[in-house]
């Protein structure tokens, strides 16, 4: 009986050394455009850990879950801060590569997780979210930080996010009004101190917008203060995202117009820190180096 032939090694996969895909290239078109696609950089067992977490979260009723144009044609989910009280997302986050992914981008050997966003676009149509950049709802300020957007499904460009490179080096601007957003979506969400933002959507022609067709294990790195919105999303398509926020040694705690809290709400935060701090607060656990504790586990 004639030997069975070997067979052939898998061929490899980008995710199987995520590390080699930041390169000094990748750095650089980071920090010029603000923006960075990775194709097939998160391995499918880490995005079946995403899929249990939001599950999670989506069935624990938490307080921290909102609804964007709440009551209107094409509401959707979007869901802050859930790594305390989410085994999934704590162990995605200390067991995979993406937060050492990140650090060789922002170039920090130290990282913290600001928070972890997903946003939950189903049951049909779903509107876009509008333009915006992150930077201003966020107590922070520092070059050192960067967000990775992984999504559950397959997304077409026309209705993924969008991005305007380089605006991360222009204008900061008001962030929008959630609560306004359906009449419209360059309301102020602080109303004073910082412009107010231009109507893309309205003028798509003047500006260079750039998106990207995805495919589950494709992420998007991108900094927060690119202005960017999500595509809407057709009948028979859903959306589920994670966006993963972390930040290394050169950010600091900063202040923001005081009509509103910056987002998410972080009570005491202001009344532990003064603007310039170091950003180090337990509601920003150390994911990088590990923590003692979560490497013994696995000895």
């Amino acid at each position: 009986m004639p030997l069975a032939e070997p067979e052939a090694p898998a061929a490899m996969k980008p995710w199987d050394e995520p590390l080699a895909l930041i390169t000094p290239e990748v750095i650089d078109a980071y920090r010029r455009d603000g923006v960075v696609y990775l194709s097939q950089a998160i391995h499918p067992e880490w995005l079946t850990l995403i899929d249990y977490g939001i599950q999670r979260i989506l069935n624990s009723g938490s307080p921290n879950i909102q609804t964007f144009f709440k009551g209107l044609p094409g509401e959707f989910k979007d869901m802050v801060r859930h790594f305390a009280v989410t085994p999934e997302f704590q162990r995605l986050l200390y067991d995979s590569p993406i937060a050492d992914m990140i650090a060789r981008l922002i170039g920090s050997e130290n990282v913290w997780l600001l928070f972890d966003h997903v946003f939950v676009k189903e049951g049909g149509y779903c509107r876009r979210t509008p333009w915006h950049q992150d930077l201003p709802y966020w107590p922070v300020a520092g070059e050192q930080i960067a967000s990775m957007w992984i999504t559950l499904d397959p997304i077409p460009k026309q209705e993924c996010l969008e991005f305007v490179p380089g605006s991360h080096r222009r204008t900061i601007y008001d962030g929008f009004s959630p609560a306004d957003a359906a009449e419209d979506p360059t309301k102020g969400f602080y109303g004073k101190e910082l412009p107010r933002l231009p109507d893309i959507e309205q003028e798509r022609d003047k500006w260079d917008i750039v998106s990207f067709d995805i495919t589950p294990g494709d992420v998007v790195l991108l900094h927060p203060g690119v202005l960017h919105g999500g595509g809407h999303t057709t009948e028979g398509r859903r959306r589920r995202t994670l966006s993963v926020r972390l930040y290394g040694d050169d950010i600091v705690f900063a202040t923001r117009p005081d009509s509103r809290p910056t987002v998410p709400l972080t009570p005491g935060l202001k009344l532990k820190l003064k603007p310039g701090d170091p950003l180090r607060s337990p509601y920003y656990p150390r994911i990088r180096p590990l923590p003692e504790r979560q490497a013994a586990a696995w000895t």
